[in-house]
C-alpha cells in the first residue's frame, strides 16, 4: 500500500521593514492611524501610498504638515529575475523629499536600494528588503524609532567647527565676551 504525502512548503515572502522617526512623535498622535509592529501582506501590483489622506492611501499619518499623498511604494521585478525590487514616488507638490542624499521632485521615481533613507519635513523613514520568494505578494512591517535614523546611520550630522584657541587675551576683551559664542568682527579697533 503506498501513502501519498503531500509537504506543503510555505512561501516566504518578501518583508519591507519600514522605520519611522518624527522628533514630534512623542508628544503628537503622528502614528495613530498606522499598523505598527504588525506584518500585513499587500498585493504586489497595487502601490503603498503614505500620506494624511487616509481614503486615498494605504497608511495615513496624522499630520497637518504631511501631504494628502505623500508619496508611493511599488514593488516590481525585472524580467527573467525571482527578486522583488521596489521604487518611490515623490506625489508631494509642496514637500522636498530626499531618498539616499538624492532630492526627488514632483512625481519623480527612483529605485530603491535594500536599505534607503528618505527624508522630507521632520520625517525620517528606513525602507530595508528582506528578500523572500514570493512572486505575488509582500510584506509590510512598520515601527518607530525613538532616536533619528540619520544620526545612527552617520548622514547629514550637524556638528559645531571647532573654534581655534590662541591662547591670547586681548586687553578690550571682558569676561561676557569670552563665555559667548564666536561672532564675526571687522578687526577694526
Amino acid at each position: 500500500m503506498a501513502v501519498s504525502q503531500t509537504v506543503e512548503t510555505e512561501e516566504l515572502n518578501t518583508c519591507l521593514y519600514i522605520e519611522l522617526y518624527n522628533p514630534d512623535q512623542a508628544s503628537q498622535p503622528l502614528y495613530a492611524f498606522l499598523p505598527l509592529n504588525r506584518r500585513q501582506t499587500h498585493e504586489a501590483e497595487d502601490p503603498l501610498r503614505f500620506g494624511r489622506d487616509g481614503a486615498a492611501c494605504t497608511f495615513g499619518l496624522n499630520d497637518p504638515r504631511v501631504s494628502r499623498k505623500q508619496f508611493s511604494v511599488q514593488a516590481y521585478r525585472l524580467p527573467g529575475s525571482p527578486r522583488m525590487l521596489f521604487a518611490l514616488q515623490n506625489m508631494s507638490q509642496k514637500s522636498r523629499m530626499t531618498v539616499g542624499g538624492k532630492q526627488l521632485g514632483y512625481l519623480e521615481r527612483v529605485e530603491l536600494d535594500d536599505k534607503a533613507l528618505v527624508r522630507f519635513g521632520k520625517y525620517e523613514l528606513l525602507l530595508r528588503v528582506e528578500p523572500g520568494d514570493g512572486q505575488a505578494r509582500f510584506e509590510v512591517l512598520l515601527q518607530t524609532r525613538h532616536t533619528p535614523l540619520s544620526r545612527e546611520m552617520g548622514v547629514d550630522v550637524q556638528c559645531r567647527q571647532p573654534v581655534m584657541d590662541a591662547g591670547i587675551i586681548s586687553p578690550h576683551q571682558d569676561k561676557e565676551t569670552l563665555t559667548r559664542e564666536p561672532s564675526e568682527s571687522d578687526d577694526t579697533w
